[in-house]
């Protein structure tokens, strides 16, 4: 329920009684502007702790003209709320903190922060955004706000750097932020390689971080005033990465799960609220599915048509998320291992693509957009990857299931059905790069 939208206009609540969407986005961000210039002259709330009190007064600062919530967070409705990532060829879903745990999560964060002196002392702009990208991709996670986090977290990122001795001003790359930060949300890789799902903004940091002048700036840049994490982060900073590392290795799995089950993926959907059950209440819900979930994972391994290792390797990975969280877990957090990669079979991969753009065709042409949707995504994903596994294989035999009932389709399936093949049996001798994981890969 979106208790921030009118539901007769689908516009948000607004001060100035506009009903137009268009509109109303305009003059949020005229106003906003102005109270963000405000904040950048040292207008506004002020302070070194950055936590949940402090976000929730530049909210109200930079949107106190448009919007009655200002400063409200999403707990104050009760909004949860789901949004697509902003990353091409890409379909995944982005979850955001549960609204139940913002202040807690926004604290820990901000805590945690100011143990690290709010990032004084770092020499160098790549410095300063190694550790600047980790911690804005903590505080996008919460997405503590219906509406504004972007600009709240700009604002206030602005002023960590100004009191670290550095200016940050996203205004020429603007457009390169929400797919960097999105891809920190999804977070492809997993436990241990979280470097890689922030390269993207970590590298947006660096480029549009400089160096203040004065003495002032250069006191704060000193590397006495470092005071770096020698542990790692502290415990509540730890517990939220290991809830977020489980809700992304959800997706994935989800995928494998309904390959197991058709029954309109209700094991599947049951897993995802399953999981995010845990994130709202850890303890409780792994007490309450933790043991489900387990046997459901090794359903998965053992089935058949999952042993190929891409498949395995996400199954894998949420099975260590799980078991970081189980009662019986250990301090350290488990890293699923990466897998070997190799040069990619071109020709037979050419000739894969071809043979399922071919049928796509054919579906579309019987009047099956359903499968052919499917097989299209399956196949450009193979064309990039040069892997052929996991869902994008089931949604090939399904394509296949349908084709071969139909005579005009007959052959086309046969000449799919024996590219496949060939893809397969290269792929039982040759380690697959994985899907996906490179920079420019889809999701598989």
């Amino acid at each position: 329920m979106d208790n921030f939208t009118d539901p007769h206009t689908g516009v948000f609540y607004n001060k100035l009684g506009i009903t137009d969407a268009q509109e109303l986005e305009q003059a949020t961000k005229d106003a906003s502007l102005r109270r963000l210039q405000e904040l950048a002259a040292g207008y506004g709330p002020q302070g070194d702790t950055f936590d949940a009190q402090r976000l929730r007064a530049v909210h109200h600062h930079l949107f106190q003209d448009t919007f009655e919530w200002a400063g409200q967070t999403r707990r104050e409705a009760g909004f949860q709320g789901v949004k697509a990532a902003d990353l091409p060829g890409m379909e995944r879903p982005m979850h955001f903190a549960p609204f139940e745990r913002i202040d807690e999560r926004l604290n820990a964060v901000g805590e945690q922060l100011k143990q690290e002196n709010n990032l004084k002392g770092l020499p160098t702009p790549e410095a300063f955004a190694e550790r600047a990208a980790y911690y804005f991709d903590h505080y996008n996670h919460v997405h503590a706000f219906r509406e504004g986090n972007g600009r709240t977290l700009q604002a206030t990122f602005a002023e960590i750097a100004y009191q670290a001795g550095y200016q940050v001003d996203f205004n020429q790359e603007h457009e390169k932020l929400n797919p960097a930060r999105d891809q920190g949300i999804v977070g492809l890789h997993g436990a241990g390689h979280k470097d890689r799902d922030l390269q993207a903004l970590r590298e947006l940091f660096a480029r549009n971080t400089t160096p203040l002048p004065g003495p002032d700036a250069e006191a704060a840049r000193h590397p006495g005033q470092a005071r770096p994490l020698t542990d790692g982060p502290t415990p509540a900073v730890r517990h939220i990465e290991q809830l977020r590392e489980l809700v992304a290795a959800a997706p994935a799995m989800q995928q494998l799960v309904a390959g197991v089950d058709y029954r309109r993926n209700q094991r599947a959907d049951a897993l995802l609220s399953q999981v995010l059950d845990i994130d709202r209440n850890p303890q409780a819900g792994v007490a309450q599915h933790g043991a489900g979930l387990q046997q459901l994972l090794q359903e998965v391994k053992g089935d058949k048509r999952f042993q190929d290792p891409v498949s395995q390797h996400e199954a894998a990975r949420f099975g260590a998320a799980l078991t970081v969280l189980s009662p019986e877990q250990t301090k350290t957090v488990l890293s699923t291992p990466a897998l070997p990669s190799s040069n990619p079979p071109t020709a037979l991969t050419a000739t894969f693509v071809q043979a399922a753009k071919q049928l796509v065709d054919g579906l579309e042409e019987q009047g099956y957009p359903g499968p052919a949707d499917s097989l299209l995504r399956a196949a450009k994903a193979v064309e990039k990857s040069a892997y052929l596994g996991g869902a994008n294989l089931q949604a090939v035999a399904e394509a296949l299931t349908r084709a071969e009932k139909i005579p005009a389709l007959a052959d086309d399936a046969a000449t799919l059905r024996g590219a496949g093949r060939s893809m397969q049996e290269v792929q039982r001798t040759v380690a697959p790069p994985m899907p996906g994981r490179e920079d420019e890969g889809p999701e598989r």
